[in-house]
């Protein structure tokens, strides 16, 4: 047994060394194993990587930059205003408008004019009912021969007195002065009856005004006929020598016959309604066998060679327009004409509650396309650039705040920032940015970067290219 013990233990020290040689073993398997695995992951990884830079070289090589095509105008020198804009109604020239009627009642016999008719000044454009101013006329008439009559009676007697026929110039003169006061009574009876009528409106104001006319003829006819009166009695109870002196009484009545006849006569030339200016007959509002008053327009006359906008401009452009600026209106029944006048006032100050200052535009109107009344804009230049550079406003890009055009340098573009200036009927002023002859791309600048490369193309190539393209479409449709 002891034997056996002392044998037993060897057989755990071979095991031993059996597996130790098996562990140092496996450990050296677990140790190499990794490397070969990751070596092939990296050229792996490498390859990867190769076949990409590769790919992207060739196909950066393919890759064909895009052209684009473009229409380009040069730089132009050009004048070109700043304009403020204010609307206005034309009216005629201070003076040269008219409103009228008769200066005194009565009725239209017959108009002479129509609304159209060009007239002078002075011309008469309808006539009155002149009977009864005729008629007092013909009376003044015959109290002027009256008078003669009794002067050369009082210088006849001067010289040789005569009891009797001095006492039949007093008959005579009283029975003058008794029928000239009868007619005075008549004619105050006439007047105080046609006043009462037409208070009550049954009779027109023209026969109020032919009574008023009747008491001034017959008031004089009594001042005379007592003059006559008062010679003929200064003659008898004088003598010769008092008629001398009574002569030139009556001479003195011979002169105011004469006035009274001179002052009929006015009155029948005021039978009539004349034109106080030339120019052309806008309204009138009488016809034949109407009655016409003072105090109501009969016709309307206008001189339209020359018209004025009063357009109110804002408070601020107040030191920019002065007299003689250029200015262009446009009315509203002809859009598309623009008629070219001038500032001939600006008023001195400011209306407090719309903040604007009127400012007058005249406009010559020799063909007479313009009419008073109509609407007016009126643009007036406050600014004038004779020779400013300019691009047409297309050719602008606006980024922000900040303006660009692109400008053809060979075959690509270059973008830069302009300043800008005057804007005016589709052009566009450059202050900075730009040279004389410099081309800008005016269509197809959408897109555009700085640096593109560009095909310049006219327009109607541009057209008939689009026009081959679509072609080229729809056959291919047609073929499909």
């Amino acid at each position: 047994m002891t034997g056996d013990m002392n044998k037993e233990p060897e057989k755990p020290a071979q095991s031993s060394i059996v597996l130790g040689e098996r562990a140092q073993s496996t450990g050296t398997i677990r140790w190499l194993s990794p490397v070969p695995i990751t070596i092939g992951v990296l050229l792996l990884l490498l390859l990867l990587v190769l076949g990409w830079l590769i790919l992207r070289r060739s196909s950066a090589d393919t890759e064909v930059e895009p052209i684009v095509e473009v229409e380009v105008t040069p730089t132009q020198r050009l004048e070109v205003r700043e304009y403020v804009e204010a609307g206005g109604t034309l009216n005629a020239l201070p003076g040269h408008e008219a409103s009228f009627s008769a200066a005194t009642a009565g009725k239209v016999t017959r108009v002479l004019v129509q609304v159209g008719q060009r007239v002078s000044a002075g011309q008469v454009l309808a006539e009155l009912d002149r009977s009864v101013l005729a008629a007092q006329v013909r009376q003044a008439q015959a109290a002027l021969q009256q008078a003669k009559f009794t002067a050369a009676q009082a210088r006849a007697v001067s010289g040789a007195p005569s009891q009797t026929i001095a006492a039949d110039q007093v008959r005579q003169a009283e029975a003058a002065l008794q029928t000239a006061r009868a007619n005075q009574t008549l004619a105050q009876n006439n007047l105080t009856r046609q006043q009462r009528l037409f208070d009550r409106g049954i009779a027109p104001r023209k026969d109020v005004e032919e009574a008023k006319n009747q008491i001034t003829v017959a008031t004089e006819a009594v001042r005379q006929a007592e003059s006559a009166l008062a010679a003929a009695r200064v003659n008898a109870a004088r003598g010769v020598g008092e008629a001398r002196t009574q002569a030139s009484v009556t001479a003195g009545g011979v002169e105011a016959a004469q006035a009274a006849l001179e002052v009929a006569r006015a009155e029948l030339s005021r039978a009539s309604i004349r034109s106080p200016i030339a120019g052309t007959v806008t309204k009138r509002t009488v016809n034949d066998g109407e009655t016409v008053d003072p105090a109501t327009p009969a016709f309307e006359v206008i001189d339209a060679s020359s018209l004025d906008v009063v357009a109110n401009v804002p408070a601020g452009y107040l030191g920019r327009i002065k007299t003689g600026d250029l200015a262009q209106v446009r009315v509203e029944p002809l859009p598309d004409k623009e008629f070219s006048g001038g500032v001939v006032q600006v008023a001195p100050s400011v209306d407090p509650q719309t903040n604007t200052v009127a400012v007058r535009v005249r406009l010559p109107n020799p063909g007479g396309e313009l009419k008073a009344g109509i609407f007016g804009t009126a643009r007036i230049a406050v600014d004038i650039h004779p020779n400013a550079l300019v691009v047409p406003q297309e050719a602008l890009v606006v980024e922000g705040d900040e303006s660009f055009v692109f400008v053809a340098q060979g075959e690509k573009v270059e973008k830069r920032k302009v300043t800008v200036g005057i804007r005016e009927d589709g052009h566009v002023e450059i202050l900075e940015g730009l040279k004389d002859n410099e081309r800008v791309v005016t269509t197809g600048a959408f897109g555009l970067g700085d640096g593109t490369k560009i095909k310049i193309v006219q327009g109607e190539e541009k057209k008939d290219g689009a026009g081959e393209k679509s072609g080229e479409k729809s056959d291919k449709k047609d073929e499909k």
